[in-house]
């Protein structure tokens, strides 16, 4: 039992110091703080503190994608923050319970609370409980969770089971990614069991296993509205109607019961069959609320994501008396607990009418999930190729297929989100994709006459092409070749360093009479980019890129690092448009291009033999290599065109 402190992260942290280097690291949740993820949850699994800023989320995506740890987060598509800046790469998958199988329906949530991780040595552990991945379930509620180390052959099938249906629903392409499939497991009898909805057979018939016990006892914070109703379906389903339930439930305000007051209730608690407790766990006066999900029954605790309702539990059933589609997808664990019941609830609450919350203060915490769209999809790129692709389906039969169309970050135009017959969406056409946007923005947007109806999380890969965090402006990242760091190290970047006082007329020429005066006027010592830091980090750049004897170590360089050369095509662009210095621009526009030229030239040498020298890459793709280009302006008003000449011949500019 965990509140406040995140006790869940520190536990968390536990495992992982205890296991080798990991290889997974993934987890289920019913909504998503992604920031909450990103900031916490993410350092906890590669060992390292919260980040702080920019450069700082990037060196942990970086340490993920240099120690290979498969790490990925799956979410009810109705319940992520998507106004929350997404700061890495780490895969955020959206799962829409109808995809995972016919037997759920568009009303059924995905619920479940789980984390897997494993270790390169093949050690497994399995976490399950109540708390989401927010703020508020990590360190302000009253949650459930339990870890269990997998040593049985039936527990890993049912995680890789479980699993394997969360990966084929959300079409992710990365087959060697799954949990592979074990002939041999450790000989050994666990005392505990992964249970989840996509089994055949119920939680409540797993939970009681024909158990004879008459008392269960349930912490829920949630409750079907008649509750009497619900209580009576469980004893008929369990083929005990003398079932007793002992509920540890949540309170508004520490007063009210989530559900409705009915005379058959009242007549359910005076039988004896319906007992209302305190927690026997001190609260602390932090928490929000608690939310914490037990069953106990016999010798069987379960501890996991099912609430006390007939959804939550599985439990719910159509007219005929069959498994309801509206039920929701759920997991957890049931452990072998000889404990006594009794040892699971506080003192008993004489509860009444007055105590149930009334149809206004219900209908205020009722959860109204938004309408999902007829279709699910799900937006890749391609850091490599540089292109975005679709995949998902149509979920809506013969409804009408047209109106549809979708917003991708770096893509300035609206592109048509069109079906093919078989229910995928039609791929996007060739599409020039501005990817400094994704570094900021990874939100899809999709569009119905005009109106926005949905948003999703863009996928990426290929991480290893993926632009790395950029610096600034383009001083920052002059300063950093000025003062000898290494840009495409991330531990060595500049915050920002003091300004510099080496301006100084080098680009007065002998004669006086060329235009010095308008030269003059544009030195100052408060320049923000002095001419010496300009010459001498253009010349760095072009020795660094002449020293490259292989396409993918100079494709790394010229789109992939920091510092790279894209990076200061784009912030020496910004500063022209900016800068009202226009013979500074106009060396500044000239020195870009030459390092242009030089790597396109390298480019077209290190192309003839690289099947032979890396038999393993493949090329940028040359839509790629057309934004490696400089726009050089005309020469500046007031300069004389024999200067203008005498620069050009000396410097080499084209």
């Amino acid at each position: 039992m965990r509140s406040g402190r995140m006790k869940l992260l520190q536990e968390l942290k536990r495992k992982v110091t205890g296991m080798g280097p990991l290889r997974r690291a993934w987890f289920t949740t019913f909504n998503l703080d992604i920031e909450f993820l990103e900031t916490f949850v993410l350092p906890a699994v590669v060992g390292a503190e919260p980040p702080r800023n920019r450069i700082e989320f990037e060196q942990l995506q970086q340490e993920l994608t240099d120690q290979g740890i498969d790490v990925r987060a799956f979410c009810d598509p109705r319940f992520i923050d998507t106004n929350r800046i997404k700061r890495t790469c780490v895969p955020i998958h959206a799962v829409r319970p109808d995809r995972l199988s016919e037997r759920f329906g568009e009303r059924s949530l995905f619920h479940p609370k789980v984390i897997y991780l494993e270790d390169d040595k093949g050690r497994r552990i399995i976490g399950a409980g109540s708390a989401n991945l927010t703020l508020s379930g990590w360190g302000r509620n009253l949650e459930a969770f339990v870890f269990r180390e997998v040593e049985s052959l039936s527990n890993y099938r049912e995680i890789r089971r479980f699993f394997d249906r969360l990966w084929d629903a959300n079409d992710i392409q990365d087959g060697g990614g799954k949990l592979p499939e074990r002939r041999k497991f450790a000989k050994t009898k666990e005392k505990w069991r992964f249970i989840h909805s996509l089994q055949n057979q119920s939680f409540a018939a797993q939970l009681f296993n024909g158990s004879a016990a008459s008392d269960i006892v349930v912490w829920s914070p949630y409750l079907p509205r008649d509750l009497a109703n619900f209580i009576g379906k469980l004893q008929t389903s369990t083929a005990n109607s003398d079932l007793r339930v002992h509920l540890v439930a949540d309170r508004i305000q520490n007063k009210f019961l989530r559900t409705q007051w009915s005379e058959e209730l009242g007549q359910l608690i005076a039988r004896g069959h319906l007992t209302f407790y305190d927690s026997p766990v001190e609260r602390d006066h932090r928490s929000d609320l608690c939310h914490a999900k037990i069953w106990k029954v016999g010798k069987a605790l379960a501890v996991g994501s099912w609430n006390f309702t007939a959804p939550g539990s599985n439990s719910l059933c159509d007219d005929r008396g069959k498994w309801s589609r509206d039920n929701n997808i759920e997991a957890g664990i049931i452990i072998e607990d000889a404990n006594d019941w009794r040892l699971m609830h506080g003192k008993a609450l004489a509860l009444s009418e007055e105590d149930c919350a009334s149809d206004e203060l219900l209908a205020e915490e009722a959860l109204n999930p938004a309408a999902l769209p007829p279709f699910d999809l799900h937006v890749t790129f391609d850091w490599h190729a540089q292109v975005y692709t679709f995949s998902g389906a149509w979920m809506a039969g013969n409804e009408p297929r047209e109106g549809y169309s979708v917003r991708l970050p770096g893509v300035d135009a609206l592109l048509p989100l069109k079906w093919a017959r078989s229910g995928e969406p039609v791929q996007p056409a060739q599409i020039r994709v501005n990817d400094s946007v994704l570094l900021r923005d990874r939100i899809f947007r999709v569009h119905h006459d005009g109106k926005e109806v949905h948003r999703g999380i863009v996928g990426e890969t290929n991480l290893e092409s993926r632009r790395a965090q950029i610096f600034n402006n383009l001083n920052d990242l002059l300063e950093a070749l000025l003062l000898g760091d290494d840009p495409g190290s991330l531990t060595d970047l500049p915050l920002r360093g003091p300004d510099d006082s080496d301006s100084f007329p080098d680009d007065t020429p002998a004669q006086p009479d060329l235009g010095s005066e308008l030269l003059q006027r544009e030195i100052s010592e408060h320049s923000s980019i002095s001419y010496f830091r300009l010459f001498k980090a253009m010349h760095d750049y072009r020795q660094r890129y002449s020293a490259v004897d292989k396409l993918e170590q100079l494709e790394k360089q010229v789109f992939v690092a920091p510092g790279c050369l894209l990076e200061l095509v784009e912030k020496a662009g910004e500063t022209i448009q900016t800068e009202e210095r226009s013979v500074f621009n106009w060396f500044l526009a000239n020195e870009v291009a030459t390092v242009c030229a030089l790597a396109q030239d390298r480019r077209r040498k290190l192309l003839h033999g690289y099947k032979r020298r890396e038999p393993n890459y493949t090329p940028a793709p040359k839509s790629r290599w057309n934004s490696i280009a400089m726009s050089v302006p005309k020469s500046p008003n007031g300069v004389s065109a024999e200067y203008v000449t005498l620069v050009r011949a000396q410097a080499a500019y084209e």
